[in-house]
């Protein structure tokens, strides 16, 4: 039941959004000057610098996280399981996650991570990303609440401090772990015991260690911006803040990599930009879009290069053999075996 629910709301969420996306459009389309629409795709270059820091600065994360948690596993083999981690990355547009989980116990695995390590560590991963995501993008709510009706602003500012402090205690073993255990019910997998816990300050660390990411990836939301029409810099000072956004609110999208939803926080955060250096609405809005596809299109061609450099390196590692598993006998040693052994025809 809860499930349903949860999808009910997810398909309400993203019908109502692409219903506001198709409108908007709609009103912008025919006012826009499309003479003065060029991409520059030399700052493409620099997206894609951006998201492939983004992406590195996760999977360096998720090896700590590995290495916390199991350091005979995880000691000196950094490059690998960075490698792991990208190859897998592919695996999340396919519905549900559950291919990227398998495919990085199937690499991991190769060299000496456990599937219990892999897997608590990737539900620690995703959570505090999660945590980190949401922290940094409260920094894009002034942004965004300039662009709102002035009677919806003041009830932004006691919605984001409730949120700032729900997710603060989120960090705290007893919540977080309550949290993650019951995860790892539903995956009937044990749950993670008391002692075996990461501290408070572990946790804390590795919501810091994620802000590079949002780093990142404001650098490429202001890259891609910055392809069809030029934005200084410092002003784009919030970016990081409305790309954690929509990995966040990404959440509500049913297709895999939060396909949809994103592409309408990425380009409205664009088209707030836009209209704030001057630019009529209808121009910005319809930038936006543009911007939206660009971010996807960058963002997909560094898990591309990213995804297969993994799957090169990973792929090198052959696969552990099964415990028990004994490997067979040669005809020629079957041959030489003695006779007399006990149960032997004679």
């Amino acid at each position: 039941m809860n499930k349903n629910l949860i999808t009910i709301l997810k398909v309400a969420v993203m019908l109502v959004i692409a219903a506001l996306i198709a409108f908007t459009l709609h009103k912008s389309w025919s006012k826009v000057n499309w003479n003065q629409v060029q991409i520059d795709w030399r700052w493409g270059i620099l997206a894609i610098v951006g998201f492939a820091g983004s992406m590195l600065t996760s999977a360096l994360v998720w090896r700590c996280l590995a290495f916390k948690m199991s350091p005979e596993q995880a000691r000196g083999k950094t490059l690998p399981l960075l490698a792991c981690y990208t190859f897998s990355q592919m695996g999340k547009y396919i519905p549900g996650k559950v291919a990227l989980l398998l495919m990085r116990i199937d690499r991991a695995s190769r060299f000496g991570l456990s599937a219990g390590t892999t897997t608590l560590s990737t539900l620690l991963e995703n959570a505090l990303y999660m945590i980190s995501g949401a922290l940094v993008g409260m920094t894009a709510i002034p942004p965004i609440a300039a662009s709102l009706n002035p009677r919806i602003r003041p009830f932004l500012w006691p919605v984001c401090i409730l949120a700032v402090l729900l997710l603060t205690s989120a960090c705290a073993p007893p919540v977080f772990y309550g949290l993650v255990n019951r995860l790892l019910k539903k995956m009937n997998r044990p749950a993670v015991p008391r002692d075996h816990w990461l501290s408070a300050p572990t946790l804390i660390a590795a919501v810091v260690a994620f802000l590079p990411v949002w780093l990142f990836g404001g650098l490429a939301l202001w890259a891609s911006a910055h392809c069809v029409h030029a934005i200084p810099l410092p002003q784009s000072w919030w970016f990081p803040g409305a790309f954690a956004l929509s990995v966040i609110i990404g959440m509500a999208s049913l297709l895999p990599g939060g396909t949809g939803i994103r592409e309408a926080v990425l380009g409205g955060a664009a088209a707030i930009q836009f209209m704030a250096a001057g630019m009529p609405q209808p121009d910005a809005v319809v930038l936006g879009s543009v911007v939206a596809v660009l971010q996807r299109i960058f963002q997909v061609i560094v898990e591309i290069l990213l995804g297969s450099l993994g799957a090169l390196i990973t792929g090198m590692a052959k696969p552990p053999i099964p415990p028990n598993t004994a490997a067979p006998a040669s005809p020629r040693a079957m041959e030489s075996a003695p006779t007399n052994a006990p149960g032997a025809s004679s």
